[in-house]
């Protein structure tokens, strides 16, 4: 394909695996070029399997020192072992290998050693082009955190020297920590693994450039890759292999027919586990639905294979991301009812999009993939299926509520008909109970406890919150264009910040302020309505412009206020919705800033209802159960209604879900 990226890390590695071992031993070329304009002598490398050497690692220890939660063997542990580093100059090769330096820039675990630094004798200047040569060795550890051997099923992930990331002046190059994952340049992958012969393989690049067979036994394949970050593959003798082909070239005109935009074809490569062979069609619908959703709101993908991975049981290579290659993961009995595979397959192969072509920095800005790729996800399931599954349960639970007449007095409003149920519920639990722990913009290792909230859970909502204050073609075009702008590039949170302002028109500093940059919770509610009838009058009156104790005809008047108390500490505008008793509806809105503020009627009719936030666009309201009031309900009865409604969502959730923990 053309060239996309700087393609500034580029990788020739060959390596042999010893599968009674499992380990991989061989040789990385990388040819890096110097874009940092400065002159550079200090390269770092991530060792990310040194994360499970010992249990002394900063990863060991963030999770607890025993990262296995059990007994483990010498064998369990994995690593990656440096042999041996020389600089490839023109006219002679430079050993560099004594100048070899753990250093752990994060924390001071001197026992930490997934970061090495090496020293070049001369300055490599810009616009240079520097070329080293690492030999090395990589054990594989029991499986852990989407890597691993188990059997006779290798999964490689993260498994070579990787180059850190000049960026902002300065090396980013974090060590491994137990909620962070990976950062790195775009580049050329050429990649020769030797197996034996009775192995097959799955790899970033999807078909090998060739297939060599080898005297005793062992067949090299040989994979080359351009425009990705990573390479990650997998070998056993035990998988079956399926391929089919992506062809979306003329799409049918659906809802939006001005978005749908020719899209090249890609074929998909299956790898299964052979009892997993009746979940094929499931995997390769719902990487079909993937490739045409991704494709057609931010552009096409443009690789020409992506290889699904359906991994071993007990593997723990389930439901992770690379490039061109992802992990899916399925119950051995998951049914039509349950969203196994289809829920995963789609999530992860939306890392495509959002860390495979945008390529932020998943240690410091999680939620730029995690975030924005669960509310693509969440779009793709309620458009890719209407078939009783599991997945399309989530708009007939709508149903099952009840239509518009039932609003938010049952708890589960009628507005949330564009975000599934199960995120909708499950997110504003999470915020409740975990969103004023942590500011979201903090880096995946200073959470307490908050990363999936701050990684997944709060961004996605806040785009769905976003997206109903700007309307769906607004928003449309600030993800397209962000899209656009920054593939194969790394931006950050203030690069999307100013799509928005750009698209949009306005300046929202104010929502990003009050939600990723802030443990506010929002919590607006409905305080109190009174309705007071006006008295009979009394006194002195100027009645045509005389003073008169004339008693005039009473007109049966109502004083009523409505008063909307914000009771969270984040801000944002709000509407309300007042409902009279003879039916008449007053839309109102109120900036949000202050407190609490009253809304004062006169008339011949009282107030009968009143609801902050009727549309829903603020998803991120931590409490609905206060968001509106109804005259002469009490409040034990309308709790009662409120909670019961909730606990018959969580009984039809538990008996959809079921099928996936068999």
């Amino acid at each position: 394909m053309p060239r996309q990226s700087d393609r500034i890390a580029n990788y020739s590695i060959d390596v042999r695996l010893d599968p009674d071992r499992a380990v991989v031993s061989g040789t990385e070329v990388l040819e890096w070029k110097n874009t940092t304009g400065l002159p550079q002598t200090t390269f770092p490398f991530h060792l990310y399997h040194n994360a499970w050497k010992n249990n002394r690692s900063t990863y060991a220890k963030e999770n607890g020192w025993n990262f296995y939660r059990g007994e483990m063997s010498p064998d369990d542990y994995g690593y990656t072992n440096v042999r041996r580093v020389t600089l490839l100059e023109r006219t002679r090769e430079v050993d560099i290998t004594s100048t070899f330096t753990y250093i752990q820039p994060d924390d001071i675990n001197a026992e930490d050693q997934t970061v090495f630094q090496v020293v070049s004798p001369r300055a490599v200047r810009p616009g240079e082009v520097m070329r080293m040569r690492i030999e090395f060795e990589t054990k594989q550890p029991a499986p852990i955190s989407r890597t691993g051997k188990i059997r006779t099923y290798h999964f490689f992930a993260q498994w070579f020297p990787k180059i850190g990331v000049w960026s902002n002046g300065a090396w980013n190059c974090h060590q491994f920590h137990a909620n962070t994952e990976f950062f790195a340049d775009y580049g050329v992958y050429d990649v020769r693994i030797t197996l034996p012969s009775d192995y097959l393989i799955g790899a970033t690049g999807g078909i090998p450039k060739e297939v060599q067979r080898n005297d005793h036994g062992t067949t090299t394949h040989r994979f080359v890759q351009a425009d990705v970050h990573d390479f990650a593959w997998l070998a056993s003798p035990e998988l079956v292999i399926e391929k089919r082909t992506f062809s979306h070239a003329v799409p049918e005109a659906g809802e939006h027919p001005d978005r749908h935009h020719a899209l090249r074809d890609v074929t998909v490569i299956l790898v299964l586990q052979p009892h997993h062979t009746p979940l094929a069609e499931r995997y390769f619908d719902a990487t079909f639905k993937a490739l045409r959703y991704y494709g057609e709101w931010y552009g096409e993908y443009p690789y020409d294979c992506v290889t699904v991975v359906d991994p071993a049981n007990g593997s723990r290579s389930g439901g992770m991301e690379y490039p061109t290659l992802f992990t899916g993961g399925a119950s051995l009995f998951a049914s039509k009812r349950s969203p196994s595979p289809e829920s995963v397959t789609v999530h992860e192969f939306g890392h495509q999009f959002w860390y495979g072509l945008i390529g932020n920095n998943e240690f410091e800005e999680a939620w730029l993939d995690e975030g924005f790729n669960t509310y693509s996800q969440d779009r793709v399931l309620l458009r890719g299926w209407d078939d009783g599954s599991a997945i399309s349960t989530w708009r007939a639970t709508r149903s099952f509520f009840g239509g518009p007449g039932a609003s938010s007095y049952v708890g589960i409003p009628h507005a949330f008909e564009e975000v599934p149920v199960i995120r909708m519920a499950t997110g504003n639990l999470e915020l409740r109970r975990w969103g004023n722990y942590d500011v979201m913009a903090r880096r995946g290792w200073d959470y307490y406890q908050t990363y999936g909230t701050n990684s997944y859970t709060k961004p996605a909502m806040s785009l769905h919150t976003l997206e109903r204050y700007l309307g769906e073609e607004t928003m449309y075009r600030v993800m397209r264009t962000y899209h656009h702008r920054f593939r194969f590039k790394h931006p950050t949170s203030r690069d999307f910040i100013s799509v928005v302002n750009e698209m949009s028109g306005k300046d929202l500093t104010w929502f990003f302020d009050n939600t990723w940059f802030s443990s506010d919770l929002f919590d607006y509610k409905v305080e109190a309505i009174t309705n007071t009838r006006m008295p009979e009058p009394a006194g002195r009156f100027d009645w045509n412009g005389r003073d008169s104790l004339s008693p005039v005809p009473s007109e049966g008047k109502f004083v009523s206020e409505v008063v909307i108390k914000r009771d969270g500490g984040a801000i944002a505008p709000v509407d309300v919705r007042v409902i009279f008793e003879d039916g008449k509806e007053l839309r109102e809105s109120w900036d949000g800033k202050y407190r609490w503020k009253k809304f004062t009627y006169t008339g011949n009719a009282s107030v009968r209802s009143a609801e902050v936030d009727p549309d829903k666009k603020l998803l991120m309201d931590v409490n609905w159960n206060n968001n509106s009031k109804v005259v002469g309900v009490s409040e034990p009865s309308l709790a009662a209604r409120k909670y019961g409604a909730k606990f018959l969502f969580w009984v039809q959730s538990y008996f959809d879900l079921a099928s996936y923990w068999q």
